[in-house]
């Protein structure tokens, strides 16, 4: 049975992962998705840094701040909150000056987790795949655009079993409000917004 021990203590907060996610089946899946994405991350990450693009650091670590609290990692995720915020203040320069302390803890994360991000892949049995999302947003904007809301309503839930990261996921919920609201063209903006996200 899966109980993290190791992780909480080294500092992950477990409990707050498995909140997050829904289960530890779940919360072990993310775990395994923020590993395998860490790489590109870091790369991206040390290049927006090196050529100051401060707009594009900025998005690149709003999302890690996501993932990072997804996943328990809250040290993390504080570093790179403070990242975004700089970079929105334009202070792009106090945003630089924490990109190493950024990536220093984000190394520090992924040796944490390490043995659960090279376990075989696992994928929660409530989850569905890149094709099964990709043909519900397709479903779910034909929904919205006939103004169907029962189907639209069907087919989000069943875009909300995608393992988007949780910023995505509250897009939907919001998505999700709007067409209860019969707000169609909100919706629409942010469907299309979180389908574009779905990772071939």
């Amino acid at each position: 049975m899966l109980e993290f021990d190791d992780l909480q203590g080294q500092g992950i907060n477990v409990d707050e992962g498995i909140g997050f996610t829904g289960s530890k089946e779940k919360y072990l899946a993310a775990l395994q998705r923020f590993y395998r994405r860490a790489e590109k991350n870091i790369e991206s990450i040390s290049d927006d840094s090196s050529r100051k693009k401060g707009d594009e650091l900025t998005i690149t670590v709003h999302a890690l701040k996501s993932n990072a609290r997804m996943i328990g990692a809250d040290r993390l995720g504080s570093i790179a909150e403070e990242m975004e915020l700089s970079g929105k203040a334009g202070d792009y320069d106090k945003q630089l000056s924490l990109t190493d302390e950024l990536l220093g803890e984000y190394r520090k994360v992924l040796d944490i987790i390490k043995p659960y991000g090279e376990m075989q892949e696992v994928h929660p049995s409530s989850e569905i795949s890149a094709d099964e999302a990709t043909r519900a947003g397709k479903a779910l904007i034909d929904a919205l655009e006939d103004y169907d809301d029962e189907a639209a309503l069907e087919q989000l839930h069943i875009l909300m079993h995608y393992p988007f990261r949780f910023t995505l996921i509250n897009v939907l919920k919001n998505a999700e409000a709007d067409i209860k609201d019969f707000e169609y063209t909100e919706a629409l903006l942010k469907a299309r917004r979180v389908i574009s996200q779905i990772e071939d």
